[in-house]
């Protein structure tokens, strides 16, 4: 279902029962999705808990589930509301759009339901529900005390590690900027540069830069059968002449590719260079040469 950018799994968290409406939750994600241009193809409601909006670009499903364990909570919580987004096939669709639907897709599902905590996409850190609204741009709304965290005391079984030790290992993890830290601690920072107007995903840039310069050097490579031996066989004639250039061009066949043009190139220089050296005007011609350079 997807090309080259995987499905952003995020969600809502609550930690009391909540009765979810999956009908009104899909028919608010749809008119989310369809207010910022995308065209509504389908909404399917596939069970009392699950339900998928289609459009021409994106699958989004949504699922009601039970008792989930996060890793930053200290008991399962009763009710999860899974956003799973995915690009079509045939959607020309980049990770910072993705994650821009997504993310509006939240922050309408978030004013609705007004959750507890907010999942987002490639990390295990949640944010509290203000958290994420002053990342958006919302109001925080005010929580009611039955739905605080009271962490529960964890009685250890283990004696304690040696203080050294510890700080050796987190140095060493500070300096090589290890993901587990890093990644939480800029998950807000990450989730509100989608909701900045000009802001460019810089991972977005890198890969239109590596494929338009793939796409340079696809050009001129050949695909027929009879220009690709036209190829080989001007690169076999110019190591006749001239081995390095010759074992050079061979090389560059089998790594990119058969590009006629270059080894046609390459035998008119190689040519050009071997009558002069015959007449013995090589001297002359490469006086001329540096006189034009300068």
């Amino acid at each position: 279902m997807t090309t080259g950018i995987k499905q952003a799994i995020a969600g809502l968290v609550f930690t009391s029962c909540r009765d979810l409406d999956i009908v009104e939750i899909a028919n608010h994600a749809a008119g989310c999705i369809e207010g910022l241009g995308h065209r509504i193809t389908g909404t399917h409601i596939l069970s009392d808990t699950r339900a998928r909006v289609i459009t021409d670009q994106i699958e989004l499903t949504l699922s009601a589930e039970e008792d989930i364990s996060f890793a930053t909570l200290p008991a399962p919580a009763p009710a999860f509301l899974s956003v799973r987004l995915a690009a079509r096939e045939d959607a020309h669709m980049t990770r910072f759009k993705r994650d821009s639907v997504l993310a509006r897709t939240l922050q309408k599902l978030h004013e609705l339901l007004a959750p507890d905590f907010v999942k987002w996409t490639g990390s295990d850190v949640l944010l509290s529900s203000a958290d994420f609204a002053r990342a958006v741009g919302l109001t925080p709304q005010r929580q009611a005390a039955g739905g605080k965290i009271r962490p529960r005391r964890v009685i250890s079984h283990k004696p304690l590690p040696d203080i050294e030790e510890t700080n050796d290992t987190l140095q060493r993890r500070i300096s090589d900027q290890d993901p587990a830290i890093f990644g939480n601690a800029t998950t807000p920072d990450r989730l509100r540069k989608v909701f900045t107007e000009d802001w460019i995903d810089p991972d977005v840039v890198a890969e239109q830069a590596a494929a338009e310069a793939q796409a340079r050097d696809m050009e001129d490579i050949e695909t027929a059968a009879p220009l690709r031996l036209s190829a080989w066989l001007i690169s076999f004639a110019v190591a006749l002449f001239a081995l390095p250039v010759g074992i050079m061009l061979l090389i560059l066949n089998l790594a990119k590719g058969e590009n006629l043009r270059l080894a046609s190139q390459t035998a008119a220089l190689t040519g050009t260079f071997i009558a002069l050296q015959s007449y013995g005007t090589m001297a002359n011609a490469m006086n001329t040469i540096q006189g034009l350079i300068g």
